[in-house]
């Protein structure tokens, strides 16, 4: 519910106050605007004070509740107990899709008069949350009053029709020219185009059939999977190359998956997995990389794990990271959200199809 707006208030003779948050110049979402500081007033009650919020002409906030800081007690030689401190969080109406210069503006009433005292006045810059364009943001609405449950987190996005381009640049490197390629879990086939126009003959394995549409809708070649298949429906050694992007973490049985790709190939598979051991390093931050939230994972590797997983169907593994994570670390290193394994049938696979990649 939004406010009239509001009037230039006069300053409340005899009050101190201090807002603590925002800082002048800061960048706020108006969707989650986080409002802190302290106000005491003389001959005033602080369990009838009443501090609302505004940006510009939009009230987007208010709180009833103010509580005690011994800080501020000592600072102003108050008896200890007494209560001057204020929260809130505030939601300011969508404006505009560009960023702009605000100013935040905190009032203070008191014993429910009507009349109001500026006790703050911040300039900030305000960006738009954009909540619609973000993964989530449906969902995690600041109006969404519905009880979440895992479900509604913890999901599955849409198939990728678009290649990353580093994980193909990786992909081309490991492949001698013109090879025959199974591309195990393709999804929408994102990969297959590119690889395709590169000289490559591709073939898709997919057991979605929303998948399976698309892939009809974009002329790729693939075969379907049943969803309670223990045998992929290929010919042994059918292929010289495989590969598997984004798709060992969704694997419940790995042991007949990856027996059934080596099967499929004469030379080497390629496989790519979120990396697991970027977690204890932005633990500080918080913060779990995005796609770690996805609801249908069973597996979860490490560079160890995965290797020694991979050499129980290979006979040489190489597992290495990639695909920096935009956030570093409190020390200011780059981390890899992917891990990458070239895993070869044969100890002579190597030199019988070189790759264009320097193993480290």
């Amino acid at each position: 519910m939004f406010e009239a707006k509001p009037p230039r208030w006069r300053k409340l003779s005899g009050s101190r106050s201090h807002l603590d948050s925002p800082q002048a110049g800061d960048p706020v979402y108006g969707s989650c605007v986080t409002i802190s500081g302290w106000v005491y007033a003389q001959n005033r009650d602080p369990a009838s004070c009443r501090i609302c919020a505004w940006i510009d002409d939009d009230f987007i906030g208010e709180t009833n509740l103010l509580l005690v800081r011994a800080d501020v007690c000592a600072a102003l030689s108050l008896p200890e107990g007494i209560a001057t401190s204020f929260r809130l969080l505030g939601r300011a109406r969508a404006n505009g899709n560009d960023p702009r210069a605000a100013e935040i503006t905190i009032t203070a009433s008191w014993d429910d008069r009507e009349e109001r005292y500026e006790i703050g006045r911040c300039p900030v810059q305000l960006f738009p949350a954009r909540l619609e364009q973000r993964p989530y943001g449906d969902v995690v609405h600041p109006e969404q009053e519905r009880l979440l449950h895992r479900e509604n987190i913890y999901g599955s996005g849409p198939p990728v029709d678009e290649p990353s381009p580093e994980t193909l640049q990786i992909i081309e490197q490991c492949l001698r020219t013109r090879s025959s390629l199974l591309d195990v879990g393709c999804g929408a086939g994102a990969y297959g185009p590119p690889l395709r126009a590169n000289g490559h003959t591709w073939l898709g394995l997919e057991v979605n059939p929303v998948c399976w549409e698309l892939l009809e809708n974009r002329n790729l070649s693939f075969r379907k999977v049943a969803e309670t298949a223990r045998a992929l429906p290929v010919q042994e050694a059918e292929f010289d190359s495989a590969i598997c992007i984004e798709v060992l973490e969704h694997i419940r049985d790995v042991g007949v998956f990856l027996s059934e790709i080596a099967r499929a190939i004469r030379e080497r598979a390629l496989f790519s997995v979120p990396n697991m051991e970027v977690l204890p390093y932005f633990s500080p931050w918080h913060v779990v990389p995005w796609h770690l939230l996805e609801g249908d994972h069973k597996n979860f590797f490490t560079r160890a794990s995965l290797h020694a997983l991979l050499r129980k169907y290979f006979a040489r593994v190489e597992v290495f990271s990639y695909g920096a994570h935009p956030l570093r670390t409190p020390d200011g290193v780059p981390l890899h959200a992917h891990l990458f394994a070239i895993a070869e049938k044969e100890t002579g696979a190597r030199e019988q199809s070189p790759a264009r990649h320097h193993f480290q």
